[in-house]
Parts: C-alpha cells; structure tokens; sequence
C-alpha cells in the first residue's frame, strides 16, 4: 500500500497524486476501462448529463476540478474519459442501471457504549475488486484550512472514502442507490472540504445543510468530544440521524422519514436486503457493547462472518467482512477505524478477518 504526500493548491495535490502512483497506472487504466465499459452502450443518453454536470462543477466544485486535472495530466489519461469514471455511479443512477460494487458499513460510537468514553469511527470500504490493487493512504496539507489524513484509491478524487483531520474531526461515507439525483457535489468533494475547514459536528452539518449534493449516499460524522451525526442526501432533501443510544450506524439505505422513499435496492435477488441486515446486525452488537466498545472490538465486529457456521445464504446477508464468495460484486477491500482524541488511523488494507491493523497518527 502506498502513503502519499499532498500540499498546496489543489491541481498541485493531483499532480503530485498521479506522481506517486505511476507505477500503477496500467492497474488505473485498466479499473477505468472495466468501470466504463458498462456505460458503453448509453453514450448518447450520458453525454447531455456529462456536459451539466461539468458545467455545475466548474461553479461549484471546482477544488475537485483541479484536482482532477492534476491527476489526469500527471498520469496522461484522457480528460473526457478520466472525468466520466470519476462520476460512473452518479451516471448509473441517472440511467437507473444496475449498480453493483459499491458497499460499505460505516457506524460510530462515543460516550457510555465505549471504554473510557473514546469516541471512534469504524468503516469497512465493501467496494470494486479492481480498487484491491489501487489502495492509498494520503496526507494531505492543503494551501489554506486543516492538515488531514485520508484512504482512498491510486487516481480517486479527494476525499475518497474517509478520513480524519488534524483536530479529530472524522468522516467517512456509504453509497446508496437513489432515485433522487442531480448536478450537485460528490461525496468525496465535500468530505474534502469538511476535513479542510470544519473541527466539530455542528459546523460540518451546517456546512452540509447549505450545499447541492448529488444525492447518493451519505456521511457519518464524529468529533473529538463525541458529537456525532449520519447526513443522508437526495439531490433535493436531506436527513441527519442523531444518536438515540451514543452511536450511529449507516449501509446502503436511506433510513431517514424524508428519504426513506428515495432508495432503491438494484442488488440482485440473493444480496437485496443485505444493507439492512448489516445495518441490524451492527446496532444490535453495539446496543448490547456497554463500556465494551473500543479498537480490538471494534476490530472484531468489523470481521464478523455471520454467526457461528452460517450457511453462504446467510453470511450474504449479515456478514460485515464480505469475502467474494459471499459478495463478488462488492467484497471488503479494507476496514479503517479512526480514533479522533488520539489523533491515530488503525487501517487493515484487506479484509479485517485476515490482515493486521496497523497504526496510522493523522499528523
């Protein structure tokens, strides 16, 4: 796995990416060509949503833009083309094509459910197999706001899965399939922008309330002191899920009253429903954690199979470490457990059931 270095403005940043990834750029061009060739075929339907979406972005995310273009001259790919890959699954719900590959459990936990009171954020990155070869941990210093600290993939965008910057302010993100979307900002631009510029929950949401967002997922949040929050976004409305018994937990729905509607399960038939099994499994552990929940725990529910010999129907629907076997669309290519009050990353880059955690300080 590489650790890259990042600082200045932001096409400086790409172009210092695409750099310290050129050895992986025949494994780049190839996660491109397999992630496009799926949208071969609506070329004529994408290309006015292309052209609205890259007009929006020049406006009102235009540091993603930079970046970006920083990365693709560095690695000297094909701007159209390198652009449409970084917007696939926005293009895939626009078509409403099937969306398979893109996972993820994210939940945080704080005050009396965790040991000594520490607050901390779990994330399993369930998402493309092509992405297992590209993974990156990235420091970032950016020109102006917070230093940061971030995993992500060799020629993603920003903030590309989650992150901690440095005064504790954690966030990470899941994908959710919506029927709500539009031209607004990515999840990994304005997961960028909240670890730059915000140290606290409150301010994030703030943040987030005033913003277009594309509407596809959503962002679980956490502070130094605790504070904690899930932003779940449509193109058109929003929820935020606090917590009712010192944590959150977010998959691949929308659970909110406003958005509830908006979610669209395009698994096939054997995996639909799993997002919410996961989602269960998750709060009934931590619901049950009293003064338990800390790193090895943490660890050890990230790793989680299903139970006590579970049959491959069943792990297909609560494991939280997915193998291929149980999700070859969407396997689990890493698990990141940040730890805002010391300031620490503890990253697994594999599943969490077979690779050790190792210990990461954010600055």
């Amino acid at each position: 796995m590489k650790v890259i270095q990042l600082e200045g403005g932001y096409y400086k940043m790409g172009w210092q990416h695409a750099q310290q990834v050129q050895d992986l750029r025949p494994r780049i061009v190839k996660a491109i060509r397999r992630r496009l060739r799926g949208l071969a075929e609506y070329e004529i339907d994408l290309r006015p949503i292309v052209v609205e979406l890259a007009s929006a972005w020049n406006e009102i995310a235009w540091p993603t833009v930079e970046m970006l273009r920083g990365i693709a001259d560095g690695l000297e790919l094909r701007w159209e083309r390198f652009f449409r890959y970084t917007i696939a699954s926005y293009l895939e719900d626009c078509i409403q094509h099937p969306t398979y590959g893109e996972g993820c459990t994210v939940w945080t936990a704080s005050g009396p459910v965790t040991r000594h009171h520490l607050p901390i954020l779990a994330k399993n990155r369930d998402y493309r197999s092509e992405h297992r070869s590209l993974p990156c941990l990235a420091r970032a210093r950016p020109t102006q706001g917070y230093s940061y600290l971030y995993a992500t993939s060799a020629a993603s965008p920003a903030v590309f899965s989650s992150g901690m910057n440095e005064v504790g302010l954690a966030v990470a993100d899941t994908r959710v399939n919506s029927c709500a979307v539009g031209p607004g900002l990515a999840r990994y631009s304005v997961m960028m922008k909240i670890l730059e510029r915000h140290n606290d929950v409150a301010s994030a949401l703030d943040y987030l309330r005033q913003v277009p967002h594309m509407g596809d997922g959503t962002l679980t949040i956490i502070d130094r002191t605790g504070d904690m929050a899930v932003f779940e976004a449509s193109h058109t409305n929003y929820d935020i899920l606090l917590p009712d018994e010192d944590f959150v937990v977010s998959t691949n729905h929308f659970c909110g009253p406003q958005l509830r509607d908006c979610w669209i399960d395009r698994n096939p038939p054997e995996l639909r429903g799993n997002s919410q099994n996961r989602y269960t499994t998750v709060v009934t552990a931590l619901q049950t954690a009293r003064e338990q929940v800390d790193s090895p725990w943490a660890q050890a529910l990230m790793a989680y199979h299903g139970g006590r010999r579970p049959s491959v129907a069943e792990r297909k629907q609560s494991a939280i470490c997915r193998h291929p076997r149980v999700d070859a669309l969407s396997p689990t290519i890493s698990s990141a457990l940040y730890l805002p009050q010391e300031h620490t990353l503890l990253f697994a880059d594999g599943r969490p059931c077979q690779v050790a955690f190792q210990a990461w300080p954010v600055i």
